[in-house]
């Protein structure tokens, strides 16, 4: 079978589908038209056309309308609701020789997040999602909020690979510290297609789980032993258990000025353990990863309501625990490292009329349609495959990875000497700026403040 087919060939089986498509009902040509653009295209480029002439032998089975005769349908059970109670049963493909243990790691991870699903599979289902409700990566806008860890940035390349470059919030701990001039920022940059602005709001704090089921321990390249994620939020539970709630317990608006979002991120889950009635001395770094996750999804779901405007914008939601289950050590090459999202919420608000939708229900990408449309994002080469009942579990490439995150291919080293160009360095600059107030200093006036003087419309006597 070639690898290629004439343009000509592809644009006729793809007329043909939607022909067929538009005979059968409206809103089935209108999820063609909106699922097409990247996920039919990357299929087409990779496969030569074959998953279109698939489709058109009767691929398009997920398309069959509801008992209530929608295609989109958010209430009954058929296989493309996202309200479908259908079981999903266990593929032939779910053990793959080349992945060993990977479905076995995907069990360990749901343990603590058992909604938890690989970075790849969840970002198809989102897309597949979205594009019955409108949403594309040509007429929407996505908005990431994580934290500020390198590592986050495997789960920001994932979506753009969907969505196109991102509008980040990010914060340490994946704190929401924007505001709402920062978030309208972001939502100025929207595309606007029939009339409306779109955007896809991602929001995920991060926890690390090893390869050998160690919660909070990464590697990282270039660095020995064990890392750790969510340093921020470790730091924080090992605060609250040794200070106790009350003590970070404080008004909005006050915080560290040497650590502005660390100490946001501390007085937020202080007050929500208070409210939750948690003692921090019971929980775990699972359970304040999951408090913080609470805590931010209500902080970003009340900055939407202030900034967006329904009338002249649809948006989705997402929300979750960005879960890194790397390899125990990246060195060792035989081991695959794996990227999972914990998915919280999930829904869209289309002209001010909110759908929540449950990925779970989506049903999940074949390996080799999943394997095409990780290739879109900047990982290079095939990565390994398995899967557990209704979820299907991809590994991130090694060496994607190990470049993404940086340092890791470079063979240069220090030797001490001193550097070729020393006689263009100085050693001393005369700081023209010495005194200036640093961050912390307290406030202190110059001079009393000046009164300016009265303006006002009125006047009485003579006007000068």
């Amino acid at each position: 079978m070639p690898r290629s087919v004439p343009r000509s060939l592809l644009s006729q089986i793809a007329s043909s589908l939607e022909a067929s498509l538009k005979a059968a009902e409206p809103a089935a040509e209108q999820l063609w038209l909106s699922a097409r653009p990247r996920m039919m295209s990357t299929v087409a480029r990779a496969e030569g056309g074959s998953a279109l002439r698939n489709a058109t032998r009767g691929g398009m089975s997920v398309l069959q309308p509801c008992t209530c005769g929608k295609v989109l349908c958010p209430g009954h059970a058929r296989p493309m609701s996202t309200a479908s109670q259908a079981p999903h049963a266990q593929p032939e493909w779910a053990t793959d020789d080349k992945a060993p243990g990977l479905a076995d790691r995907l069990a360990e991870v749901t343990k603590h997040f058992p909604t938890a699903l690989s970075v790849d599979d969840f970002i198809a289902r989102v897309e597949v999602a979205l594009a019955g409700y409108g949403f594309t990566g040509d007429n929407a806008i996505a908005m990431s909020n994580l934290c500020r860890d390198e590592s986050c940035l495997i789960l920001e390349d994932k979506i753009e690979s969907a969505f196109g470059s991102c509008f980040s919030t990010h914060g340490l701990g994946g704190v929401l510290t924007c505001g709402v001039i920062g978030m309208k920022a972001g939502l100025s940059h929207s595309p606007v297609v029939g009339g409306k602005e779109r955007y896809v709001f991602f929001s995920f704090p991060h926890i690390a789980i090893d390869s050998e089921g160690k919660v909070g321990a990464v590697s990282r390249p270039n660095r020995p032993g064990s890392s750790a994620a969510c340093g921020a939020l470790i730091a924080a539970l090992g605060d609250l258990k040794r200070e106790g709630l009350e003590a970070h317990v404080k008004a909005p608006g006050v915080h560290d000025p040497l650590e502005p979002e660390y100490s946001i991120l501390k007085q937020r889950i202080a007050r929500r353990l208070a409210h939750e009635k948690l003692n921090p001395l019971n929980l775990s770094l699972v359970d304040i990863t999951k408090a913080a996750e609470r805590v931010i999804s209500t902080d970003l779901e009340y900055l939407i309501s202030k900034a967006v405007d329904t009338s002249r914008a649809n948006y989705a939601v997402f929300t979750g625990v960005q879960i890194h289950n790397w390899a125990a050590d990246l060195n060792n090459t035989d081991v695959a490292s794996l990227e999972f999202v914990g998915v919280g919420k999930s829904y869209v608000v289309v002209d001010g009329e909110k759908v929540h939708l449950d990925l779970g229900k989506v049903p999940a990408l074949s390996p080799r349609q999943l394997q095409i449309l990780a290739s879109a994002s900047a990982s290079d080469g095939k990565a390994a495959t398995a899967a557990s009942t209704g979820k299907l579990v991809q590994e991130i490439p090694r060496e994607f990875l190990l470049k993404r995150l940086g340092g890791a291919n470079s063979r240069s080293h220090m030797d001490g000497s001193a550097p070729a160009w020393g006689s263009y360095v100085a050693t001393h600059v005369v700081d023209a700026n010495a005194g200036a107030p640093q961050m912390d200093h307290p406030f202190e006036a110059a001079a009393p403040p000046k009164e300016e003087p009265v303006n006002t419309s009125f006047f009485w006597g003579t006007k000068n």
